[in-house]
């Protein structure tokens, strides 16, 4: 047997388990429960309990997966806005600059941002900055 095999027997048979506790009636669920010798109510409040408990794991990390993204965009977010920022020449020369510096790949040397728009240059220079591909800045 394959994992996946495993794994796809697994998920058919939790599928067919949910589709009978749903399609059971609240009658039939009681007395389920009461041939396994548990008191209803109580089996109720825990099943309760432990959907509630996968509620809020599920939205916590839905928030933290939420914030993990807003932070990753805070970070790319002001080397975009540098680029945006500045005219078309100074923005064709920065990435003349760029492409100038070791370990730039020569296919995008090749190009001198020739035949490019503005709006190519200002991406180029983004994806640029995204690789870690960044003008050093003067030290003061």
């Amino acid at each position: 047997m394959t994992k996946r095999t495993d794994r796809e027997k697994f998920e058919r048979t939790t599928a067919a388990i949910d589709d009978a506790i749903f399609a059971a009636s609240r009658e039939e669920l009681e007395a389920e429960y009461r041939e396994l010798g548990m008191d209803p109510a109580e089996a109720i409040a825990r099943a309760r309990k432990q959907i509630a408990s996968a509620i809020a794991a599920s939205g916590k990390k839905a928030m933290q997966a939420a914030k993990q993204r807003v932070e990753l965009a805070k970070e790319r977010a002001p080397r975009l806005a540098i680029a945006a920022s500045t005219d078309p020449a100074a923005m064709r020369a920065k990435l003349t600059r760029l492409l100038r510096q070791p370990g730039v790949p020569t296919t995008l040397a090749a190009r001198q941002g020739k035949e490019m728009s503005d709006r190519d240059v200002e991406s180029l220079i983004a994806d640029l900055a995204e690789l870690g591909i960044v003008e050093k800045e003067p030290r003061e």
